[in-house]
């Protein structure tokens, strides 16, 4: 029993010594939710621009040195730690040189990407936001989060004029392997605190709404359509004066923001596309009912972050083939039995032997 005790233990640890390493490999070697990612960074930066530009003309009362908030009262909002650009001068030149260059940097952020656009997009981002935080809609918040870890991500790898170039790069010898490892695993560790952000926000958000009488009985969002603030236009409170409707509305989305934790755990591919497809289907209504465009954007791209690179590259050939079917359904051409396509190389495998035979 003496010499068997050590033994398990010592399997024990080469266990979770191979555990590690695997894990290590992982992290360090190949770079994961490229795609996600590449996709958040355009959405937060046309939410960025559409920040910029909403309220040009408005600027100098919004955020001008003599805005209706002051410079020393925005100021002492703010923990002492933190400042912004706008309160470093109270001249109107050097306002609008930060206001345009900000927006210029918003623009260039959604185009190109990469780190080091990241990182002043969110210097601006945090300071336009600090100046006046009455104009905010709730998904600010978010974006200041999401914004220091992409600093560390690889955002550019998609959807910009670069993308390709990018790509082939990143499969080309490393001439300095530690960097890219350390590269490889900044992103990947990024791109996890940004997923598992957005996981605690449906959660914490999920949970809430199901231990609440207002929700569970299914008359939340009754009376969210009867609030003023937040109704677009007559047709939303008329359509949740329906019992049945308003129950589903409530209830759909327990259940979708509830699931969100459970889906990023999963192998199943087809729950996770779902429970996605209607967290944008929630959005969707919420910029088209509510108004809020800016949040409901931003928690498009924040939701897109949480398929993997496979799901869409599997989203693309579905796509891709549903085209091909079509255009030979318009042209007259046989589709080809995608089986039997599969199958060739077995049948062709099957008859080499029998030669060899």
């Amino acid at each position: 029993m003496r010499t068997e005790e050590p033994t398990t233990l010592r399997n024990r640890i080469v266990h979770a010594s191979d555990v590690i390493d695997r894990w290590l490999l992982r992290v360090g070697t190949t770079e994961h939710r490229l795609i996600g990612l590449s996709i958040l960074r355009l959405v937060v930066g046309v939410c960025g621009v559409e920040y910029y530009v909403s309220d040009l003309g408005h600027r100098d009362m919004l955020w001008g040195p003599n805005a209706y908030i002051s410079i020393a009262d925005a100021r002492g909002t703010l923990p002492e730690p933190l400042t912004s650009l706008y309160f470093w001068s109270h001249s109107e030149l050097w306002f609008n040189a930060v206001f345009f260059v900000g927006l210029a940097v918003a623009a260039l952020f959604t185009v190109y990407g990469g780190r080091g656009l990241t990182f002043v997009h969110l210097i601006f981002m945090w300071s336009i936001y600090d100046r006046n935080q009455d104009v905010l809609e709730g998904g600010d918040n978010l974006v200041r989060i999401i914004l220091i870890f992409m600093v560390f991500a690889v955002t550019n790898r998609y959807l910009t004029p670069r993308s390709k170039s990018l790509r082939k790069r990143s499969f080309a010898p490393a001439h300095r392997p530690q960097w890219r490892y350390l590269s490889t695993s900044a992103h990947n560790i990024a791109a996890t605190l940004i997923v598992f952000q957005v996981v605690v926000v449906y959660a914490v958000a999920g949970y809430y709404k199901l231990t609440g009488s207002m929700w569970n009985t299914g008359v939340a969002a009754y009376y969210v359509s009867h609030i003023n603030q937040f109704t677009m236009f007559g047709l939303y409170p008329s359509a949740m004066n329906n019992l049945w409707l308003g129950w589903f509305v409530s209830t759909f989305t327990i259940v979708v923001e509830c699931a969100v934790p459970f889906v990023i755990v999963t192998r199943r591919r087809w729950l996770r596309e779902m429970v996605v497809a209607g967290l944008e289907s929630m959005h969707v209504g919420i910029i088209v009912c509510m108004g809020l465009v800016a949040f409901g954007l931003i928690m498009i791209g924040a939701d897109f972050t949480l398929l993997k690179d496979s799901d869409y590259r599997n989203l693309g050939a579905r796509v891709r083939r549903i085209r091909q079917r079509r255009r030979r359904a318009a042209t007259g051409t046989p589709v080809a039995d995608e089986t039997t396509a599969q199958e060739r190389p077995k049948v062709l495998a099957h008859a080499t032997a029998t030669v060899a035979r």
